[in-house]
């Protein structure tokens, strides 16, 4: 059943959004999510935090694991952090320091001394700067750690494996067999309208292949059920003071 739509421009990565959709099931459904299942574009490093803070068990994809890494360089995870020292060791056994922080991505640089990189044996599997290698640690470190490690879980591919076929296969229906690819108005709240109708459609074609062998009348309360959350967000829309009323 879908739950919950967003409706953006083109300009808004979907990850973006993913707390929002969140609260928006929990308004609709009136039940707290436990769990939050999506692929690598979703497993970002602010979506890892911010679904810490409420709490919620991350099955999302690693973005950074599909991020694209050059050959012949050592990867970060040839790094080792020390704790005690606050330091990175390279494969050269040269510590990295804390140099600076960077408030935009909310992480510490770490580098090597000055002149340690260039005079280094194992420098052409390094980046050839002239400031040498430079590592990045984000302050929640160790909250990422753990967001991770629950990502790569079993139990959170199995959840993305499911994912693949409901979520994919209702995108898949979508566009297939209801418009979802081409939009039919101008502006973007009434695109909001078509990908609720569109919704709402669905479930009732869901609700209706269940209830099929239910009397009449449990059946036509149950799709009334269903379609209420995307009928009250019909409502809001219109309600909006910018709102204007199409010609069906």
């Amino acid at each position: 059943m879908i739950t919950a739509v967003e409706t953006t421009s083109g300009s808004i990565a979907e990850n973006k959004k993913l707390l929002g959709l969140v609260e928006q099931h929990e308004r609709h459904t009136h039940c707290q999510t436990k769990v939050v299942v999506g692929d690598h574009k979703y497993g970002t490093t602010e979506n890892y935090v911010a679904c810490h803070a409420k709490g919620l068990v991350t099955h999302l994809g690693d973005a950074k694991a599909k991020a694209a890494k050059p050959k012949g360089i050592f990867p970060e995870s040839q790094f080792k952090y020390q704790p005690q020292a606050d330091t990175f060791l390279c494969p050269a056994s040269k510590p990295l320091r804390r140099r600076r922080y960077i408030k935009r991505q909310q992480v510490w640089e770490y580098a090597a001394d000055k002149g340690v990189c260039a005079q280094c044996a194992l420098r052409q599997q390094c980046p050839r700067s002239k400031t040498g290698r430079t590592l990045s640690r984000h302050e929640q470190a160790e909250v990422l750690e753990q967001c991770r490690a629950q990502a790569y879980s079993p139990a959170a591919k199995r959840d993305r494996g499911r994912r693949q076929y409901l979520l994919e296969g209702s995108f898949a229906d979508a566009a297939n067999n209801h418009g979802f690819k081409r939009s039919r108005w101008r502006r973007l709240w009434r695109q909001q309208i078509q990908d609720y109708l569109i919704a709402a459609i669905q479930n009732i074609r869901i609700l209706l292949s269940r209830t099929v062998r239910r009397p009449v009348a449990s059946a036509v309360l149950t799709l009334g059920k269903a379609v209420w959350v995307q009928l009250a967000s019909l409502a809001w829309l219109f309600s909006r003071p910018d709102a204007r009323w199409l010609a069906w």
